[in-house]
């Protein structure tokens, strides 16, 4: 009976004790750890300075670059990394086999970002390949852009894609998954699946190149090349006055011929065949202007021997006026051959080539100065050894208006030369930009919202 009544205590113990040191378990278990909250020594003041009065540089620099408050430290304490890159892969949970790159852009870029003309319904179509690139690891006050994303391809898929090929040109974005890449380029967890449903329309890898490629869009130039155009037109109704109406039909065709030209470049684009076509035409333009102000040439020197009387003179003046104006229409036409050549140039170096002419050709502009300074000199003659004294009132008289009216064409022919060396300088500056861009690596970037919406696309202009 006592034996019983031991073992019945023994056992009431026994299980006491596990109950209890189950429930010490759990609670230990269950513990909450306060993370250890880190923060930096204060930096070294800059005013601190050695013997020789030399400032002491911050033994610790990279500490105080950006300051972080105590909840980004709290939350790098749980040691959670984000992702720094998103790799857009075909191959499941393959990052090494990645098609497209996205990361946070830099700051330093942000001015030299061109936004590319792309409609709203491309960009919700590839809006999915952005989804979680809000998630990229950000801290305020960093280099890094907050909602501009640098986009980057494969190489050996950007060059297949420039050469019109894409191997999955029926996949949809069901077929691709984001690999988390860290700061040591290492991958971070799982891949995720890219939230997409559309089937049967064209792979979003190849959509969104599409919408950045720059050979799909208006040219860099365009925009200038149609500019100079209106100002052809523009330059074509003032010389109407100073030349005979076949003169002025003559031009007219010309100018047709180049804004015929210039439209066809836009609707046809920088196709191989057209391109060949379009500057051969081109070309003969440019040779026909050549000749012209060769011509023009000629004739100022040989007027400019044959002023001997004021009439010969007066004559003289009103034929510098026509050649000046007829000289600028040439200069202009020489210079939208040029930027034709350029934006549907068959080679890099026959496009150098063509936009060293656009400041070459104002050196040949045609110098009226020999025939006004034979004016001039006709109108000193006729005051020299008191021969003034045996003229007439009226004659005189229409001797200073030919010895003034020289003087002003002088003044406005060295400003119209200033005026064109000014414009020149500024689309040659547009064309080096233009051709030291096509000479380097194209850098892409997207903006997204905070709410995962497509804002704007940009190419990069540097």
């Amino acid at each position: 009976m006592a034996m019983d009544e031991l073992q019945s205590a023994v056992t009431l113990g026994a299980a006491a004790a596990v109950v209890a040191a189950g429930l010490g378990w759990q609670l230990w278990r269950r513990r909450t750890f306060k993370p250890r909250v880190y923060r930096p020594n204060k930096a070294v003041s800059e005013d601190r300075r050695d013997e020789r009065g030399a400032p002491i540089p911050n033994d610790t620099p990279s500490k105080d670059a950006v300051q972080k408050s105590d909840e980004v430290y709290a939350f790098e304490a749980v040691n959670v990394k984000r992702p720094t890159m998103l790799a857009v892969t075909a191959h499941e949970g393959d990052a090494t086999a990645a098609e497209l790159f996205i990361q946070r852009a830099y700051k330093i870029d942000r001015e030299h970002w061109r936004e590319l003309p792309v409609s709203e319904f491309e960009k919700r179509d590839l809006s999915c390949l952005f989804a979680y690139v809000n998630k990229l690891d950000w801290v305020p006050g960093s280099a890094f852009e907050r909602h501009i994303y640098a986009v980057s391809f494969s190489p050996v898929l950007e060059e297949a894609l420039k050469q019109g090929y894409h191997p999955r040109a029926n996949a949809t974005a069901a077929d691709l998954q984001f690999c988390c890449i860290d700061e040591n380029g290492k991958q971070l967890g799982e891949p995720m699946l890219m939230p997409d449903h559309a089937w049967g329309q064209t792979a979003r890898v190849h959509a969104l190149w599409c919408a950045l490629n720059p050979a799909d869009k208006p040219h860099e130039l365009a925009g200038e090349l149609f500019k100079e155009v209106e100002t052809l037109k523009q330059h074509l109704e003032k010389l109407a006055p100073h030349v005979a109406a076949l003169t002025l039909r003559t031009w007219q065709q010309r100018v047709d011929e180049i804004v015929d030209l210039a439209h066809d470049l836009r609707r046809l684009g920088p196709e191989e065949g057209a391109a060949l076509e379009r500057n051969a035409r081109t070309d003969v333009i440019a040779a026909n202007m050549r000749m012209e102000a060769k011509r023009i040439d000629d004739m100022v020197a040989e007027r400019a021997k044959s002023v001997h009387t004021l009439e010969e003179a007066d004559e003289a003046l009103v034929h510098a006026i026509a050649f000046m104006h007829v000289r600028e229409l040439i200069v202009r036409v020489l210079r939208i051959c040029a930027l034709m050549r350029v934006i549907g140039g068959d080679s890099f170096e026959r496009e150098v080539h063509c936009a060293n002419h656009v400041t070459s050709d104002i050196a040949q502009f045609t110098d009226v100065r020999p025939l006004l300074n034979a004016v001039q000199a006709l109108a000193h003659t006729s005051f020299e050894d008191g021969a003034a004294r045996a003229l007439a009132d009226s004659h005189v008289e229409k001797t200073g208006a030919v010895y003034r009216h020289s003087k002003e064409l002088l003044e406005t022919h060295d400003a119209l030369i200033e005026e064109l060396q000014q414009e020149a300088g500024r689309v040659q500056y547009e064309i080096d930009r233009c051709l030291l861009c096509q000479s380097r690596p194209r850098r892409y970037a997207v903006r997204v919202s905070d709410d995962g919406a497509i804002e704007k696309f940009f190419i990069l202009d540097v």
